[in-house]
């Protein structure tokens, strides 16, 4: 039988847990032009929920670009990656094609086949522009693709505080800023690095200040995430009683993205029937899968930040400053603790959201305690 949890991101038909209420509201926003910054945790499930919102709105006749940000590194990425997300979405449409073709001059498409036997989309700069002036002109024949399609237009911009890592930040935020104003569209600006996410749209000296709608994607109710775990074992054949569903989304606290890896791995060692067992081993299984990912995000850190975040993971506090605190964890001079907190915080490793400071990954936390 197939494994019936998924740990990437979801496909446009895949069993979704919840959401209800955030795609109406982000479905709304769509439908009214209006901008939205959505926010959370990394691995919330932010990009599967864009996706499914832009299914809905492509079946409505909304023509919807997808442009990820992720690892950008250059002006000329930003650029090229607007212009790219346009020929993706328009090709094999060919009235689309066509206006994307008239429209998009900076850069030229460029097809090849793919693996799964379609056609993968790129594209390549054409000469004579560079730095802003490539950027600026991309996101000029945006608007004008926008005013020629003939039909609602929505954007995602993924992971979009990643242009805070380039030098030009506050130039390509006000250039974008200019263009978005000058066109009717949607956009959702998606983030998982929060603060810096939410400076960019909240802080009244940058050129998105007040722009958009702040949306903070929250965690998955424990009670539907259980009946969601429970039905997904039941799909493929697998009871399981509603206390060990319960618990396995407890073990990662209704995490959405570890329960998905977490009932994965229970599937895979369970038969008929799931007992807390399986899920100890499962578990077990799971912490040594991130492993890799949990030492590639300490390795970086100077020695003051890791010790802070040991002891965070081993006792959340909202006195990070107290004496007892960090004479118990070691912890050295306050100064340095004070930066610290402002450097994870940055990172979104740590959180004091409505509570006290706490590594804000519930499964690196406890990989912290036990390594």
């Amino acid at each position: 039988m197939k494994n019936p949890f998924y740990f990437k991101a979801l496909p446009d038909d895949a069993p979704f847990c919840n959401r209800s209420k955030e795609l109406a509201a982000l479905l709304r926003f769509a439908e009214s032009h209006n901008d939205v910054v959505l926010y959370s945790p990394r691995r919330y499930g932010k990009t599967s929920l864009m996706r499914r919102v832009q299914k809905t709105l492509r079946d409505q006749g909304t023509v919807t670009l997808f442009v990820d940000f992720y690892g950008v590194a250059s002006l000329h990425e930003v650029a090229s990656r607007v212009a790219a997300a346009v020929f993706r979405v328009t090709h094999g449409e060919k009235p689309l094609w066509d206006k994307a073709l008239q429209t998009i001059k900076t850069f030229r498409p460029v097809l090849r086949p793919s693996q799964d036997g379609g056609v993968e989309v790129s594209v390549e700069a054409s000469e004579g522009r560079q730095g802003m002036s490539l950027l600026e002109a991309a996101l000029d024949e945006l608007g004008e693709f926008v005013a020629r399609v003939g039909r609602p237009v929505h954007t995602v911009f993924d992971e979009f505080q990643e242009i805070t890592i380039l030098p030009e930040v506050r130039q390509i935020e006000a250039a974008m800023r200019s263009s978005i104003q000058q066109y009717q569209a949607s956009h959702c600006f998606v983030g998982s690095r929060r603060r810096l996410l939410i400076a960019m749209f909240n802080e009244n000296q940058r050129p998105f200040f007040q722009s958009a709608h702040n949306f903070a994607l929250p965690p998955l109710p424990e009670g539907e995430l259980t009946d969601f775990v429970r039905s997904r074992f039941a799909v493929a054949g697998t009871s399981c009683l509603e206390s060990v569903a319960t618990d396995l989304v407890r073990r990662v606290h209704c995490h959405p993205h570890y329960t998905q890896r977490l009932g994965y791995l229970t599937f895979e060692v369970a038969e008929q029937e799931v007992t807390t067992t399986h899920i100890d081993e499962a578990f077990g299984d799971l912490l040594a899968t991130e492993r890799p990912v949990f030492e590639a995000m300490l390795q970086p850190l100077p020695p003051q930040q890791r010790l802070l975040l040991r002891a965070l993971a081993r006792e959340p506090t909202q006195q990070v400053m107290a004496k007892n605190f960090v004479r118990t964890h070691h912890l050295g001079s306050t100064n340095g603790i004070g930066h610290s907190v402002k450097q994870l915080a940055t990172l979104d490793l740590i959180a004091d959201d409505d509570g006290p400071w706490q590594v804000v990954d519930p499964l690196f936390a406890v990989w912290l305690r036990q390594s």
